[in-house]
């Protein structure tokens, strides 16, 4: 029997069982590779949680949607540790040379495919500028390829081409790690886009708005980013749409300079299109509206927030007066294809 030695790196596992050690019995299960679906989490500091470490979560992977990814690994040694995450697809096969999956790599939210990392001693850490992909159909079924890369250790597949290598690196090399996932299908979107957001190189309190013309009654959709903003990510969703014309905001956002983010859009139409005139299509908006009270130099060029309000429920200052938003740019999506049927 080979003698158990610890790893030096971060360790991605392959099975709930592992401890930090190498070698280890390679499988196509990691429980570090964690499919949150449609919808990133809301908070994904949960993942990092030490009562969470043994749950392994989701491997269920939506089909022609939106889906958000993370990866997890677990820092056994005694000193902080910094690095990158990658995450790879495959379609399967039972020897996942790296020929297969090398093309195949995913990025965050913000468009990153090496997200950084540093992990303290003895702590658990994940991608939290969660991965994202949009899965096309395929006859079998996909796994995923994930890799935490730290200076000592990078991804150790790379040129791997026979058996006896392959199974030598998957055994002696604990930061990689291959999950199988359950293939979801149905309901597909008829509609996924997305809009870059970059906040530039001035902090500001920021709205974020998403306007909706013209949709049908009945519509299901969600708006997400995976790319955490003060420790939260934003998303949000309706099941049943009531109206044709309206808007969802993020208020008062604290947005930090430099933050950036892929917003994506997936839209079910409804069958509803009552209000709607005959030669109007679906159009969304989403909008980032500078936030001024009185004493910012630009409240002169807003208007009031909330006009559809009542005044009563407007927003008001810290001083009592009214808040003022200025519109800062913003990305339309037309829908000139989408008709009733």
């Amino acid at each position: 029997m080979a003698t158990s030695t610890p790893w030096t790196g971060i360790v991605v596992r392959c099975n709930l069982g592992e401890t930090g050690s190498v070698p280890r019995n390679a499988s196509a299960n990691s429980p570090d590779i964690i499919m949150a679906g449609t919808k990133p989490l809301e908070d994904p500091s949960i993942l990092t949680n030490p009562d969470n470490y043994n749950n392994p979560y989701s491997n269920q992977l939506y089909i022609k949607q939106p889906n958000y990814l993370y990866v997890r690994g677990k820092n056994f040694t005694g000193g902080d540790l910094s690095g990158t995450w990658n995450l790879f697809w495959s379609t399967p096969n039972i020897l996942l040379y790296p020929y297969l999956w090398q093309e195949n790599q995913l990025g965050t939210s913000a468009g990153d495919q090496n997200p950084p990392f540093t992990i303290k001693a003895d702590k658990i850490g994940a991608s939290e500028d969660c991965f994202f992909w949009v899965p096309p159909d395929t006859a079998d079924h996909y796994c995923m390829i994930a890799v935490a890369n730290t200076p000592d250790h990078g991804n150790p597949i790379l040129g791997v081409n026979n058996i006896s290598s392959l199974a030598e690196v998957l055994a002696t090399n604990a930061n990689i790690a291959q999950r199988n996932v359950q293939m979801i299908r149905g309901n597909p979107p008829s509609l996924v886009t997305n809009a870059s957001y970059n906040q530039g190189a001035e902090g500001s309190t920021v709205d974020l708005t998403v306007v909706f013309h013209n949709l049908p009654k009945g519509s299901s959709y969600t708006v997400s980013s995976g790319t955490p903003l003060n420790g939260k990510t934003l998303s949000h969703s309706d099941t049943n749409t009531q109206d044709n014309d309206f808007k969802y905001a993020w208020t008062g956002l604290e947005i930090p300079a430099n933050w950036n983010t892929i917003f994506t859009f997936s839209v079910n139409f409804g069958p509803d299109w009552s209000g709607i005139p005959p030669t109007a299509h679906p159009a969304f908006e989403i909008r980032g509206e500078l936030v001024t009270n009185s004493d910012h130099p630009l409240y002169h060029l807003g208007q009031i927030a909330d006009l559809d309000k009542p005044p009563a429920q407007r927003r008001v200052s810290p001083g009592g007066g009214p808040v003022k938003v200025l519109i800062a740019g913003s990305v339309t999506i037309q829908c000139p294809d989408v008709k009733k049927k």
